[in-house]
């Protein structure tokens, strides 16, 4: 119980609190659950939990974006050689494009900045709609305090045609 009294830095606490009752102390209530039987769900369905796109670990998440990236880059460069390049106008040449992009808290990706040298804005353009369209979404990099934060990357792409 709270007396309304103020408690100041050089009181003594021995006078203030109360130690002849306890509080007692609540057990936690454990529930029973048959293993034989399923969660089911409004459907009648059992209810099996989607581990499929959630990672247990944090940590793993680094790699695991380093590999979707990694084919989504494969596929990308791919998808540039077969039907961007051979466009009138696009000139030919090598081209080195940097990529930067972000991974946003939810795991979307976003490009920020799309640059070729030597310089075609056709297709800057290019990348970045199909960056925007077929991005994977991605696990949010985890910051020391536990919570997702935005992370920036780069990447840099050399095609020829």
């Amino acid at each position: 119980m709270d007396s309304g009294t103020v408690i100041r830095k050089d009181d003594d606490l021995s006078t203030k609190i109360d130690t002849s009752t306890k509080k007692p102390v609540e057990q936690p209530k454990i529930q029973v659950v048959d293993a034989a039987t399923p969660d089911l769900g409004t459907n009648g369905l059992p209810i099996v939990p989607d581990t499929s796109t959630a990672l247990k670990d944090p940590a793993t998440a680094p790699k695991a974006n380093n590999k979707s990236w990694k084919e989504f880059i494969d596929e990308l460069t791919t998808s540039l050689r077969t039907e961007v390049l051979p466009n009138k106008k696009i000139k030919e040449g090598t081209y080195a494009i940097l990529l930067e992009y972000e991974i946003d808290v939810d795991g979307q990706v976003r490009a920020t900045n799309v640059a070729s040298d030597p310089s075609n804005s056709f297709l800057e353009q290019q990348i970045k709609e199909r960056i925007t369209l077929s991005a994977p979404k991605m696990e949010p990099l985890m910051g020391t305090n536990g919570k997702p934060r935005k992370a920036q990357k780069r990447q840099t792409i050399t095609v020829t045609k």
